[in-house]
């Protein structure tokens, strides 16, 4: 029979899809929307739902003018996502203009040490070099405070609680903020030899089936029920061992197997 049609999706343990989760909660938790221009990077795919945090995408580097533009014209809260390679391509240069011209948008650089969507080519910023490579170091940070932002975090998304308490924060703030998420592309960092997470994770008795993981993250390790109701499942093939999906499940279902 036909295999079944498979969309794009973001890599298991790719932190993207923690920063954008926290994202999506922080606005939950806070009452409000928003809207969010992104940029040309493997984490464009956070326009697919479960993570749907993608609203506006005209070209590279766009997501920063955009994001000032959207911000001027409607007055609504703006999150805008752009990448570290695209940063150092054309990002920097919004960014200039929007410090210069007071505007009023979050923007979260995903600095995941690496050109990922095309093949890992490093960057200015790219962390941990590749061997051999004798490029010169910039970060992101101390660049985009040379530019004249104030209000610059840096997170490490799968630590969850702390960054949803930065987004939170910088989202009820105003003027150009930036938070640079900032954790390893887990597919780089295979190349390089890292080896896969130890840890695996299984989901407990206590997992009531509410689908929240599903609905919300949507890391493709997590699989719901073949037929009719029970506990999700963790395909253990899949599982990179992030544990983020450890922290945000509120029913504590989900937690690391025992080496027994």
């Amino acid at each position: 029979s036909p295999l079944p049609e498979r969309p794009p999706n973001l890599c298991p343990g790719c932190s993207h899809r923690a920063t954008y989760y926290a994202v999506k909660i922080a606005l939950k938790d806070l009452g409000t929307e928003g809207i969010f221009p992104t940029d040309i990077g493997c984490y464009t795919l956070g326009l697919l739902p479960p993570l749907s945090v993608a609203d506006y995408l005209l070209c590279m580097g766009s997501s920063v003018s955009t994001a000032a533009g959207i911000s001027r014209a409607t007055g609504q809260k703006v999150v805008g996502f752009i990448g570290d390679s695209t940063f150092f391509h054309s990002g920097i240069a919004g960014l200039v203009n929007a410090v210069h011209n007071q505007h009023d948008f979050l923007l979260i650089v995903l600095d995941n040490g690496t050109t990922a969507m095309t093949g890992h080519q490093p960057h200015p910023g790219v962390k941990p070099a590749p061997p051999g490579y004798g490029g010169v170091n910039i970060d992101i940070a101390n660049v985009v405070q040379a530019l004249g932002v104030e209000k610059v975090q840096v997170v490490n998304p799968l630590q969850y609680r702390l960054t949803l308490e930065a987004v939170k924060n910088a989202v009820n703030d105003t003027g150009v903020r930036v938070i640079i998420s900032r954790s390893p592309c887990v597919l780089y960092m295979k190349r390089l030899g890292g080896k896969k997470r130890a840890k695996t994770f299984v989901v407990g008795p206590e997992c009531q089936d509410c689908r929240h993981c599903l609905d919300y993250f949507g890391c493709p390790a997590l699989q719901p029920p073949l037929t009719g109701d029970g506990p999700l499942t963790i395909d253990e093939g899949l599982c990179d061992g992030c544990g983020f999906c450890l922290q945000l499940c509120e029913k504590k279902a989900i937690r690391a197997k025992s080496s027994k």
